[in-house]
């Protein structure tokens, strides 16, 4: 009975263990959203009323889901609608940010945010990199 109680306990070690590392990765688009997007869409994604557009059932998201990657990587210039509302306040890109980055972002927004309306793949957001003009 020795061996199946050291399998046993080893199995529960290996499982904790694991279990942190997927813990502190699931918080990882939280930080990088705090650290990267919330000073202009503040913490709870509603943005500045008027200039900085929201996150929060964004349409605009939902609708570019696409290429949100490039867009977070390279910015936006120029007017946007969201929500039926205008915005024209540039968003600088963050060029920095790795494809792991930009996935953990985009599904930290889906989670909290609910925008977009799908989680994102890292394989999808390597495909939108890839493609970006």
């Amino acid at each position: 009975m020795g061996l199946p109680k050291k399998k046993l306990l080893f199995f529960l070690w290996v499982s904790i263990a694991l279990a942190g590392c997927f813990t502190q990765r699931g918080d990882e688009g939280e930080l990088l959203y705090g650290r990267h997007c919330a000073s202009c869409h503040l913490e709870n994604g509603e943005g500045l009323r008027g200039i900085i557009p929201p996150l929060v059932n964004s349409d605009y998201t939902e609708k570019n889901r696409d290429i949100l990657a490039c867009l977070i990587r390279q910015g936006i210039k120029g007017p946007i609608m969201v929500n039926g509302r205008q915005y024209n306040q540039d968003m600088p890109g963050n060029p920095r940010l790795t494809e792991a980055d930009l996935t953990n972002i985009i599904n930290y927004m889906q989670k909290e945010f609910k925008s977009p309306a799908e989680r994102v793949s890292l394989g999808e957001i390597r495909e939108q990199i890839k493609n970006c003009p």
